[in-house]
């Protein structure tokens, strides 16, 4: 079975972001693209619009509590159809003081003109707060 072009765009978004190219993975998503992670932060719990926003606002401030490894992505399932995905995946870091960070997320990524348009973050929110305050 192929991949659909959602899984492939998704594929495409993630590769750049494993590997630390985090402005590039914005190629395969559309300039208003909007991120908002589940949760009541005060700070990151909102919805984030465009590139600048979410890397200065929310993953910037987010990855300065990660060691210098970053975060090893798995992928555990992904469903997709109809301008949709649904991404099921864990992330295993360190935060920087030796804190283990090993959080199951679940994305829903929405699609426009074969880009990613919105995602939508589930994730341990517990586990993600006590990475901030470390």
């Amino acid at each position: 079975m192929s991949k659909s072009t959602e899984e492939q765009v998704y594929k495409a978004f993630s590769d750049a972001i494993n590997s630390g190219d985090l402005a590039g993975a914005f190629q395969y998503a559309t300039e208003d693209i909007t991120f908002r992670p589940i949760g009541s932060h005060p700070e990151l719990g909102r919805e984030f619009k465009g590139m600048q926003d979410i890397l200065e606002n929310c993953w910037m401030k987010v990855f300065q509590h990660i060691d210098e490894n970053g975060v090893a992505i798995t992928v555990n399932d992904i469903v997709t159809g109809d301008g949709i995905a649904f991404v099921q995946f864990n992330g295993k870091a360190n935060g920087r003081t030796g804190m283990p960070y090993n959080n199951e997320y679940v994305h829903v990524l929405r699609y426009r003109d074969d880009k990613i348009c919105s995602i939508t973050e589930f994730l341990d929110t517990n586990l993600f707060y006590k990475l901030l305050e470390q």
